[in-house]
Order: C-alpha cells, then sequence, then structure tokens
C-alpha cells in the first residue's frame, strides 16, 4: 500500500519546486520529476540511446544530456517535445513507481510542471497548483536561467492554461507574496492533509 500522494504543479517560474522544498524540509519526501528525469537520461543506456537515435549525437555533451540543445529543439516544435515526452516518460513512470512504494510516511508529494499533460494527475490524491503572474515568472526564470523573455514564453505556451489546472486541481495557491507566505502555506497544508488522513483512518 502506498502513502497518500499529493500532486505538486504550476507553470515554470510559478515557485512550486520552492513551495515543495518546504515539505521536504520538514521530512515530507518529494518526487521531483524534472531532477529524476535528467539523472534518468544519464543514467539508463537504453534511454540515452533512444534519445541519440531520435535527436542526434548532440543531445548528449561529455557524457551527459544537454539539455540546452534538446530544449532548443523541442520547444519549437510541439511534435518534437511529444516525442521526447513520449521516449522518457515511461522511464519516469517506472522509477516514480518504485519510489512511491518504498515510502513510509503519511504522506508524498510529486512535484511536476507537466502532471497534467503526462496524466500523472490521475494517480494523486490531492492535487495543488502554484499560480503567479506572468511578470513574475519571467522575473524569477531570467534570474534562474538565464533565457530571453522571448524564450521562455516560448516555452509557457507548451504548458496547458492555469484555467485548465484550476479546474482539476484541489488546493489553488497564488505565489504573489514573498517566501514567508509560501512557508506558511506549507504548515497549513500540512497540518490539513494529517488531519484529512487520520480522519479517514
Amino acid at each position: 500500500m502506498r502513502s497518500f500522494l499529493i500532486g505538486i504543479t504550476g507553470n515554470m517560474g510559478s515557485g512550486k519546486s520552492l513551495f515543495s522544498s518546504f515539505f521536504k524540509k520538514n521530512g515530507i519526501p518529494v518526487y521531483s520529476s524534472d531532477k529524476r528525469s535528467k539523472i534518468l537520461m544519464n543514467k539508463i543506456k537504453l534511454l540515452k540511446n533512444n534519445i541519440i537515435k531520435f535527436f542526434g549525437k548532440k543531445s548528449y555533451k561529455n557524457n551527459k544530456v544537454n539539455t540546452k540543445f534538446l530544449s532548443k529543439i523541442v520547444f519549437k516544435n510541439p511534435i518534437y517535445l511529444k516525442l521526447l515526452c513520449s521516449i522518457v516518460h515511461p522511464w519516469i513512470f517506472l522509477d516514480f513507481k518504485n519510489w512511491i512504494f518504498s515510502q513510509k510516511t503519511f504522506y508524498s508529494i510529486k512535484e511536476s510542471a507537466i502532471l497534467f499533460e503526462s496524466g500523472s494527475y490521475k494517480y494523486c490524491d490531492l492535487i495543488i497548483t502554484i499560480i503567479s503572474p506572468i511578470d513574475k515568472m519571467i522575473e524569477r526564470i531570467i534570474k534562474r536561467d538565464h533565457l530571453s523573455e522571448k524564450k521562455i514564453m516560448n516555452r509557457i505556451k507548451f504548458q496547458i492554461s492555469n484555467k485548465k489546472k484550476i479546474k482539476y486541481s484541489n488546493i489553488i495557491i497564488e505565489n504573489t507574496q514573498d517566501i514567508f507566505f509560501l512557508k506558511k502555506k506549507t504548515k497549513e497544508i500540512h497540518n490539513k492533509i494529517i488531519q484529512k488522513i487520520l480522519k479517514n483512518g
């Protein structure tokens, strides 16, 4: 039997990773789909070979996945993005499946920018979506990834709208304030989840 699973999602730059990190600091296991995908793309030989087969040898640099090269390709063409996802996602699914059944805490978290697009939301008991104004998102991404505003907007358009995310979410958090706001929200939600789990037995 697996632990209660919470899905945390939001567009890039929304603050979902920061929000998830507060749960992790409080002892709640967090599966980051983005981080794990990079590890798997470097670790699994068959996965690596398939990526090179469809996207070329430049997909890897110094035996490490060349995310800059792949991003340049897939965020220009939705067909290439779907192709890359179809190659990588089955491995992420297996990796996550092994991970979730090994957790012993009251609940666990899966953080993913494409929780809905990948279909992962179907396995979540509760979904939290982080939303943020576009100017704040752009500001954070420029500071973090040093991308141009044009490139950022081009990537965001490939993610489903907040309107659709909100429709299928249980909790919506508007990340418009400071870091202490998210920390406070983490504590509030943590207490509610524990109460919910204990109540349902």
